[in-house]
């Protein structure tokens, strides 16, 4: 089989793509902004048999807090080229030193499910319900592959151990007043400001040092303005500024339209004032409101404050997997909470 760049022939991958929309959860031909949302084309590759595609994948090296781990997606009906594809992404990963791969399988697509599990990868995750299609519910599977025994050395980074970011000492807010509202373009410098504090980002970033942002300058209007994120925003009136935000992200899949993502900080000195305790409650008044039947989240293993806060709100635990990178290489672990 010959590998090619995906930029040496774009239209062949969308087409090839658009034929086989359902393995990434599409159910209409793909537009070409969201081809190259699953498919950049400096990580995605053409496998062709003679002159045929035979597979489309995509291998995401990760960066700053995920550097030990990749991600991939792969688009086939072939078994011989989706096993050509899983050992040529393996081979990148070998190279770059990854430790653990990782991918996610809708429940309906049986067959790619059984083969990745013939070929080692193990489900981590699974979200009960989380697909739709033809008027059934199908799970979501996250899978995995942990990469160690095929080093002949240690590549175990000295910087990442236990206890290397430890919670600071800040002093609680006092005389706070809350109040939830939505969500203000003037808040993300506070916002912003909020999240890269080192208590915070420790949780949520691409980082580990304090100062950093978890997403690019315009990155949060543009999710905004395709309606792709869905705020609330908690307010300190006594110093009129936000102290708290839950986001619900909406899904791109077509199969997933019933389920959003959550994601939520809180600043340091308002840390355990109850303020995700009412971000929390609002959060389940909008997801009803937005028609959804579940909402999931992750959340890394030993963040022990956040874990109680969302079961507390009836989160229920559906599985973990490894491969985060900050204070060592910590579990992630999926969570849900059933709406209907």
């Amino acid at each position: 089989m010959r590998l090619v760049p995906l930029d040496q022939d774009f239209d062949a991958g969308r087409k090839y793509l658009n034929d086989r929309s359902f393995q990434i959860g599409h159910v209409l031909p793909l537009s070409e902004e969201t081809f190259k949302e699953y498919f950049h084309e400096n990580d995605s590759f053409l496998l062709y048999s003679v002159r045929a595609v035979d597979a489309l994948f995509s291998f995401r090296p990760g960066r700053e807090k995920w550097t030990p781990r990749a991600d991939f997606i792969i688009v086939t009906d072939s078994l011989p080229g989706l096993k050509e594809s899983v050992a040529r992404i393996e081979e990148m990963a070998i190279a770059q030193e990854k430790l653990v791969l990782r991918t996610r399988i809708f429940g309906y697509d049986r067959k790619r499910l059984q083969v990745l599990k013939a070929l080692d990868y193990k489900i981590g995750a699974s979200i009960p319900g989380a697909v739709s299609l033809d008027g059934k519910r199908f799970d979501l599977h996250y899978l995995y592959k942990e990469l160690d025994d095929r080093y002949h050395f240690s590549i175990r980074r000295g910087y990442a151990r236990p206890g290397l970011y430890p919670v600071l000492e800040v002093d609680k807010a006092k005389n706070q007043r809350f109040k939830l509202r939505g969500y203000r373009r003037e808040d993300r410098p506070f916002m912003n400001k909020a999240a890269s504090h080192l208590n915070v980002i420790r949780g949520i970033a691409n980082g580990v040092f304090e100062g950093a942002v978890p997403w690019g300058p315009g990155t949060y209007e543009e999710w905004l303005d395709k309606r792709r994120v869905f705020p609330i925003v908690c307010e300190d009136e006594s110093i009129g500024e936000p102290v708290g935000m839950l986001d619900l992200f909406r899904s791109e899949q077509d199969v997933m339209q019933h389920v959003m993502v959550l994601g939520m900080y809180v600043r340091a000195e308002y840390q355990g004032l109850g303020v995700g305790t009412m971000l929390m409650e609002a959060m389940k008044t909008l997801a009803k409101r937005l028609n959804l039947s579940k909402v999931m989240l992750t959340v890394f293993e030993g963040n022990t404050p956040a874990e109680k806060l969302y079961r507390k709100a009836g989160f229920v635990e559906c599985g973990k997997l490894p491969g985060w990178l900050q204070e060592g290489y910590i579990n992630e672990t999926y969570m849900v909470l059933q709406l209907d």
